[in-house]
């Protein structure tokens, strides 16, 4: 996953109190929390709106919820909130806009995406789910994918951008490749690897890799769920991956994924009124897709809930409830007729008009739905055998419902039923509905009615923690967007950290020298170790890129992105990979012996001889 240091953010020391900068006709307010987190929440009841959250301590905090919450009585359409300009993944457009916004050609297009990609995803496949081949539902909701996913997330990014591709299937393994400056260039966002062709200035083709397994054997091929160590193969894993390139008789174009590809998936998504999306950073609800076919958890992933509990006293429950379409639903609510329950018939029944109310609560989400509750209280006046309430999963029925029937009795039920049972399965969920059947007798004596009062729906979500609108040291710019002009409250909770530092920036070389040139084309890189203050971790690995750009955005080749595997302060240059004549540019970051990843350091160039070896 991506490192934190590498979210482009303010990391100088900041005031440690929290401020708030209102406007647009805001108002706001901070209260503490438990075990040292803070918590900010604002009102928002405006189509757009910005404000500012200041985090202090000496590193990024840790982040523990957000909540978006419908407080007013009209629905909340489309929420939407990115931080300094990221985690907008509300669709294709803005997915592929934030990753490629200082872009100017394909080619740097094609790459951003495909290093973009690397750092967020891991091995696993979404089980049973052909809408995680559309990265807006992937990245949002699982953060995982295996080979085809990744190809198809990649093939979508890039049509987004405005850059062509396509995904290739191999014998065992599924790429895919970008077409610019007038060629394809294979770039494999599921092993993190590219080749570098012989020219060593240019991506090579799959076309080109069938023929030349040399150009596969002398690349690296980063191990799964390392975003910081990369280092050597051994030489089995490097040979798989000739055999699968160079297998060439039965490599081809692959189409069957174009069509989830093309489909308009957003995050689109309906707060009714008395509604609210939490979202957590980790899984604290312990639930995951795929569940009934494996049990094991996904290596990293994060929890939420969609919890709907409207005042059935103030708000008219009706445009909110699915109502069948061919039959008379015969319902009536508090908000129309005054009576009680909230919910009840609106025609009660005798032997000529048997007809019963039938209504269901749907619920949808754009996250994957793996689990949840429905708590409520039915109420039922009479006895007799048509005074009933039935709870059903899915569409309204009559008689024995699935989930619960209140047949004996009267009176008001409190009832809780566990949907576990019924979302936790090995297909994917994004909606479902409760239903129910009510039945009230005209005959009694006196007249009883029969319905719902009160109701609490508490959906369980899987999401990518790396998707959610995180919190950094220093100042957080704060975007909130909505479709309608509701009122919404926003609260974040997070605990913020001053027990440690990030490692310094690596500021300056010993050799070569900066500009310096070079008689050999596998340089031994040198460079000053950072100073850091006392009593900080001790920085224990290195990592080094060399770079044909200036800013050293991305490598020149995948092997030239690598760890030194200890605290010793160099690093020689692969051979093969440079040419005579030419300009190279290198940096280095640090890593301490606590995890926390530097950011990267000054940008140090150095060019090879003419008659460099």
């Amino acid at each position: 996953m991506q490192p934190a240091a590498s979210y482009p953010s303010g990391r100088a020391d900041m005031n440690k109190l929290l401020h708030v900068v209102l406007g647009f006709g805001l108002f706001a307010s901070t209260a503490a929390a438990q075990e040292g987190a803070k918590e900010f929440s604002i009102v928002v009841d405006k189509p757009e709106a910005q404000y500012v959250i200041n985090v202090g301590g000496t590193m990024d905090p840790e982040n523990f919820e957000i909540t978006i919450e419908n407080v007013g009585d009209t629905p909340v359409v489309n929420p939407r909130l990115s931080v300094n300009g990221l985690y907008d993944w509300y669709d294709i457009k803005s997915l592929a806009a934030e990753i490629t916004r200082d872009c100017r050609t394909d080619e740097e297009k094609a790459l951003a995406i495909w290093w973009w990609i690397r750092y967020r995803t891991y091995q696993r496949s979404p089980h049973d789910d052909d809408s995680a081949l559309h990265p807006v539902r992937a990245l949002n909701g699982y953060g995982y994918g295996i080979c085809g996913h990744v190809a198809a997330w990649m093939k979508c990014l890039w049509a987004a951008a405005g850059v062509k591709g396509r995904v290739q299937e191999l014998a065992g393994h599924t790429v895919s490749e970008a077409y610019y400056n007038g060629a394809w260039h294979e770039l494999d966002g599921n092993v993190k690897v590219f080749y570098l062709d012989r020219d060593n200035r240019t991506i090579a083709s799959l076309a080109s890799l069938e023929h030349d397994e040399w150009l596969i054997r002398r690349t690296i091929h980063p191990r799964e769920m390392e975003p910081w160590f990369i280092g050597p193969d051994t030489p089995e894993r490097n040979a798989e991956f000739v055999h699968y390139i160079t297998s060439y008789k039965d490599n081809y174009e692959e189409h069957s994924y174009d069509g989830e590809i093309a489909k308009d998936y957003t995050m689109a998504m309906t707060l009714k009124p008395g509604e609210k999306l939490v979202r957590w950073w980790t899984p604290r609800l312990g639930k995951f897709e795929g569940r009934d076919a494996r049990a094991e958890a996904p290596q990293i992933y994060a929890n939420g809930q969609l919890i709907w509990e409207p005042d059935l006293t103030k708000i008219d429950i009706r445009p909110y409830l699915w109502l069948p379409e061919h039959h008379f639903p015969n319902i009536a609510t508090q908000a129309q007729d005054g009576k009680s329950p909230a919910i009840h018939a609106g025609d009660l029944q005798n032997s000529l008009y048997p007809n019963p109310a039938k209504f269901a609560i749907p619920v949808e989400s754009p996250y994957p739905i793996v689990g949840g509750r429905f708590s409520c209280t039915l109420v039922k006046g009479g006895s007799s055998d048509l005074d009933r309430a039935a709870i059903f999963f899915g569409e309204p029925g009559w008689g024995s419902g699935d989930l619960y029937e209140y047949r004996w009795g009267t009176g008001a039920q409190k009832v809780t039923v566990d949907l576990d049972s019924k979302l936790l399965r090995s297909h994917s969920n994004y909606g479902y509905s409760i239903g129910f059947g009510f039945g009230a007798n005209s005959d009694n004596k006196p007249a009883a009615q029969s319905g719902l009062d009160a109701f609490r729906s508490e959906t369980d979500l899987q999401v990518a923690p790396e998707s959610l609108p995180a919190l950094s040291l220093g100042t957080n710019t704060i975007r909130f967007r909505q479709q309608s002009d509701a009122r919404v409250r926003i609260t974040y909770r997070w605990k913020e950290r001053a027990s440690g530092r990030l490692p310094r920036r690596v500021t300056a070389p010993v050799s070569p020298g900066n500009g310096e040139e070079v008689t050999s084309l596998t340089p031994l890189l040198r460079w000053e170790p950072p100073e850091e203050p006392e009593g900080t971790a001790k920085v224990v690995d290195y990592q080094v890129m060399v770079s044909l750009r200036p800013d050293c955005r991305w490598p020149l080749a995948t092997t030239l992105h690598q760890n030194v595997g200890s605290e010793k302060t160099e690093w020689k240059v692969p051979s093969s990979f440079l040419n005579p004549a030419m300009t190279y540019y290198w940096k280095v970051r640090a890593r301490n012996g606590r995890g926390d990843i530097g950011e990267w350091g000054s940008v140090f160039s150095f060019r090879t001889a003419a008659s460099a070896k």
